[in-house]
């Protein structure tokens, strides 16, 4: 299934994600260097990623190369009109795409290389072009384009930014439809704003369970972090009173406050203790790391409307505070606590363990499917289950 939807070659994928996880092990000692060699020889991949600085370089160079291409061919078309540039731009936009995808990504391995984005942006962007160059469009098509386009990316080619930008053009759809509705639907905004990126969180986490795909834990990390982020944006007093004011047109008076003020203060309150409480009883990295940057925000909220009138004492209390506390817990953690430790046990606290069980089954254990590990062994009495099943350290 993953192979008809994915462009990419999935055991290439696969073995690309048990190898970057094992680097994660071998840097954090886990692993010693003869297991590491070992996983290198036993997964070793054809994908081409070369450094970040030189993926920039080759991005920079493929957009300046196909510009170049795409002067001599406007010249030669001449003048054919509206409609001609639009189709030869939905031409060249599936052209650009096609090729990215059976030339680069399947006969030459690029995986996110730099040239390989440069294709697909520029294509999206042709075939947006073609779509969108008419001026009689309504607001709404915008949005919707750019979501199919940009979600499509997102899937077929695991590109990270069209993910987020599939989220936005999400966001800025339901907005317009609601704000085109007014009325009721315009009063709740921020509460179906709430509830469907709520749904977009707990269903991406049951996906995430059927897909059994390792190599997608990015994309998973970075939709349900934005959508959990939004969630709480959509119910913040601040952002609730100004996007009322500016965007939809609310008039208030001086010491007047927008309706149902309490609750839009509830939920900027509520909302940040409600996901710490949930990260730290599920022990979830990426929960308590989202409640901290709400909490944060709320912080924000409450002193930009209720200032003491003193920010230099507040801002020196609060760091003092934070500081104590923080001290406080160190010392706390120094054993470890219903799971939890000071100590930075990986290099890559995001490490999946389904990997980590994968990892010490080929070195550990061997290559076999099952078995217990020995005694001399690193993790002592472990049982290893192969790929994708749990076990015990």
């Amino acid at each position: 299934m993953h192979n008809l939807i994915i462009a990419y070659k999935i055991p290439e994928l696969e073995k690309r994600n048990v190898l970057s996880e094992a680097r994660n092990l071998f840097k954090s000692n886990v692993l010693n260097e003869e297991q590491w060699d070992k996983i290198q020889t036993e997964f070793a991949t054809n994908l081409y990623t070369p450094s970040f600085i030189m993926r920039v370089l080759l991005f920079i160079v493929s957009l300046i190369g196909m510009s170049t291409i795409m002067g001599p061919i406007g010249l030669i078309v001449g003048d054919v009109g509206e409609t001609g540039y639009r189709l030869l731009s939905f031409l060249l936009g599936i052209s650009l795409l096609v090729f990215t995808e059976k030339i680069l990504m399947k006969d030459k391995f690029h995986y996110k290389s730099g040239v390989t984005e440069a294709g697909i942006y520029a294509g999206l962007s042709f075939i947006a072009f073609a779509l969108l160059g008419s001026k009689s469009h309504s607001l709404l098509v915008y949005p919707v384009v750019g979501f199919l386009l940009t979600a499509f990316a997102a899937i077929r080619y695991l590109n990270l930014t069209a993910l987020v930008l599939t989220i936005g053009f999400f966001g800025w759809i339901l907005f317009q439809v609601l704000s085109d509705i007014g009325g009721v639907a315009q009063a709740l905004m921020p509460f179906i704003f709430m509830i469907s990126f709520g749904l977009i969180y707990r269903e991406s986490k049951k996906i995430r369970v059927k897909l059994s795909a390792e190599f997608l834990n990015d994309q998973f990390m970075i939709l349900q972090t934005i959508s959990l982020v939004l969630f709480y944006l959509a119910g913040n007093y601040f952002v609730v009173r100004e996007l009322s004011i500016k965007m939809l047109g609310l008039t208030l008076s001086e010491n007047q406050d927008i309706p149902f003020a309490f609750v839009f203060y509830g939920l900027t309150v509520l909302v940040p203790i409600g996901i710490i409480y949930w990260g730290i009883k599920h022990k979830s990295i990426l929960l308590i790391r989202v409640a901290l940057l709400t909490i944060a925000l709320s912080v924000i909220t409450f002193k930009y409307y209720f200032s003491l009138g003193m920010p230099v004492l507040t801002i020196t209390v609060s760091g003092a505070i934070l500081i104590i506390v923080a001290l406080l817990l160190l010392n706390y953690l120094k054993q470890v606590r219903n799971g939890y430790t000071r100590e930075k046990l990986l290099d890559n606290k995001w490490s999946s363990p389904d990997i980590m069980v994968v990892v010490a089954s080929q070195t550990l254990g061997g290559n076999s499917n099952s078995g217990s590990a020995s005694e001399d062994n690193l993790f002592g009495g472990g049982k290893f289950g192969g790929a994708g099943a749990g076990g015990n350290w």
